[in-house]
């Protein structure tokens, strides 16, 4: 703002006391004309003048004190003038006051002011006054900063962003008439299109896999109503298969429910600090029973220090008890599965360690961690190695995916829900890590997994 608003001078004390003399006199006048009018009639003698006189004075003592206590005291303090430094916040402090990312374009297209809400989308700490082109890579946005700084201002455009991390935003460009600089807000709107797409992708998938189970119950239930009626010798048979497919239902009811949950939040990083060695040696703990059930012996192989990572714990440990019931699973009787993990001085050599362990073998990444993996930030890795008839080298590139299932390659007589590698997908993805799988035929498979370790 350039120039203050004109402000309205205050009376001063000389103001009233001469506005109170020009109605003293007024008063005076309309009394001398009442006077001449009843001297002119031949009304006027001494009582009437005195009874004329009296009123005179009552009115002018009433107007006197009537009016005193509006009369101001002394000299009236000068009106504040707003100068162009206190008539407005500096572009910092308002945009640090606004909830959402948001960020000013002056009129040679460079960021000049910004939040640190839009410092963490845009990375802008460092670097002066860049350019929009050099940080911003929608088209779309690109052009509306562009049109709002050569029109002159007023109505506000909404343009919709795409990140390249799944990420969609809503973008709101606007310039005051008159003003240079262009403001632009950010409104994330990837919560309510994740939950939109969980939600027309739970009920497409439990419409599909639920048809199965479903059809098999109402068919063993109108067996036992019709044909089977009176046959009770068999109806013990139907209520095994019928108890198995209500089972396999709850089981993909949870899975379908669990990924769904992951997929509604997996755009927001995780804040909790873990130890991944506790989480790794908890998750081994809580299947060792199961394992000396199938007569599979479960090794562990890791290194006694803590390794603190940024994660979600009941998440990490469902990611390492899925590869473990899966490892478990396809090793024969008698084998081994192995449990490998420990630290790692950058994420190259933790994808190495965790997906790299054997000479000869089918290698295929399902998932490559968010972070650049020739950086030198610490890491972690796991490492699941089972004994049993490997995967074909066609079904790798389709693993975790949701109910796709390579059994006809594990031996054909495994059955689950399919959910379990695309809920641990799921979860790296949210915790910003890598997967990654090795196979031999007949000799074994590995899933490997890296992820960033917590900064000290």
């Amino acid at each position: 703002m350039s120039q203050t608003d004109p402000v309205e001078k205050p009376k001063g004390p000389r103001d009233a006391v001469s506005r109170r003399a020009r109605d003293f006199i007024m008063l005076g006048l309309c009394f001398a004309c009442v006077l001449i009018l009843l001297a002119a009639t031949g009304e006027l003698n001494p009582v009437v003048a005195l009874a004329a006189l009296a009123v005179l004075v009552s009115v002018a003592i009433a107007y006197y004190v009537g009016t005193a206590a509006f009369l101001p005291v002394g000299r009236p303090a000068p009106a504040p003038v707003m100068t162009e430094g206190a008539s407005r916040l500096d572009s910092r402090q308002l945009l640090s006051a606004l909830p959402l990312p948001a960020f000013e374009v002056d009129a040679d297209g460079r960021i000049v002011a910004f939040n640190a809400a839009a410092d963490l989308i845009l990375h802008l700490e460092g670097r002066p006054n860049p350019r929009t082109s050099t940080v911003i890579r929608s088209p779309a946005l690109l052009s509306a900063i562009e049109g709002m700084r050569l029109s002159s201002g007023g109505e506000a455009v909404s343009v919709e962003v795409d990140s390249a991390s799944d990420e969609t935003w809503r973008a709101h460009v606007s310039r005051p008439v008159g003003a240079t600089q262009t403001l632009v807000v950010l409104e994330d709107l990837t919560p309510v299109r994740r939950a939109a797409r969980a939600r027309s992708d739970f009920l497409a998938n439990a419409s599909h896999e639920l048809r199965t189970p479903l059809t098999a119950l109402s068919g063993f239930i109108e067996t036992m109503r019709g044909p089977a009626k009176d046959d009770k010798a068999s109806w013990g048979r139907f209520l095994d298969i019928m108890a198995r497919e209500s089972e396999r239902m709850s089981r993909l009811i949870a899975d379908l429910l669990s990924l769904s949950r992951i997929e509604f939040s997996e755009h927001i990083a995780p804040s909790e600090r873990e130890d991944f060695a506790r989480i790794v040696l908890d998750a081994t703990e809580a299947l060792q029973a199961i394992a000396r059930d199938r007569d599979v012996t479960l090794e562990l192989k890791g290194a006694d220090e803590d390794m603190p990572v940024v994660a979600h714990r009941d998440e990490i440990m469902q990611v390492v008890e899925n590869l473990l019931t899966n490892a478990l699973k396809y090793t024969p009787p008698g084998g081994r599965v192995t449990v490998s993990f420990g630290p790692a001085a950058s994420m190259t050599e933790a994808r190495t360690r965790a997906a790299q362990g054997w000479r000869e073998g089918e290698r295929m990444t399902l998932l490559p961690a968010a972070g650049r993996p020739g950086t030198p930030d610490a890491s972690v890795w796991l490492r699941i190695e089972d004994e049993g008839p490997g995967i074909e080298r066609e079904h790798l590139p389709r693993l975790g995916e949701r109910f796709y299932r390579a059994d006809q390659s594990r031996g054909g007589k495994i059955t689950g829900t399919g959910l379990g590698l695309a809920i641990v997908k799921h979860i790296m993805a949210h915790h910003r890590g890598g997967l990654a799988v090795e196979t031999r035929l007949g000799q074994g498979s590995a899933f490997g997994l890296w992820l960033p370790a917590a900064r000290p």
